[in-house]
């Protein structure tokens, strides 16, 4: 109730924006999707933004377009819901002598990708694995590394940090 109320008390000025700081912290589930919806339903029918401090990572994942990551009190990245929905999509990240020829396999093939840096490749489409390196292999594009990758909120906030020792 007291999140609920503060929130309530909140919008008395019809603010365009408000910052709520672990608004669930301490809610049990029934209250955690309550003031989730409440969020969302203000958002939609009132168009105020809010920006919200938590620690609750899958939590906000439901709710937020933008996110901010900061560290020891600075903001350390800031990405869209889109463009973190692509870094923690499942793919295949390989690592190739020569990314031009494995990128004119891939269209040619109609396989989704993103070029990552000179010699690495993010491929987001189900693909033979053996198939792929055989036949990048036909055309001079040895593969020198090849990981599937598919990371959690909690993981990608882990690996900003610089790992577990660093968080």
């Amino acid at each position: 109730m007291k999140q609920r109320l503060g929130i309530a008390i909140a919008l008395v000025g019809q603010p365009e924006f408000l910052i709520l700081d672990e608004p669930i912290n301490g809610l049990d589930p029934e209250g955690i999707i309550e003031i989730r919806e409440l969020i969302l339903k203000i958002n939609k029918e009132k168009g105020i933004t809010f920006l919200i401090s938590s620690h609750y990572l899958d939590e906000l994942s439901k709710i937020a377009t933008h996110y901010g990551f900061m560290n020891k009190g600075n903001i350390i990245k800031e990405i869209s819901k889109e463009e973190l929905e692509k870094n923690l999509k499942k793919r295949i990240e390989i690592e190739v002598n020569d990314v031009n020829k494995c990128t004119q396999y891939l269209e040619e093939n109609k396989i989704s990708y993103e070029i990552i840096s000179d010699n690495k490749i993010n491929i987001y489409d189900t693909v033979n694995i053996t198939k792929l390196i055989n036949e990048l292999s036909k055309n001079d594009c040895i593969v020198n590394d090849l990981h599937e990758r598919e990371d959690s909120l909690e993981n990608y906030y882990i690996n900003l940090m610089g790992g577990n020792d660093n968080v």
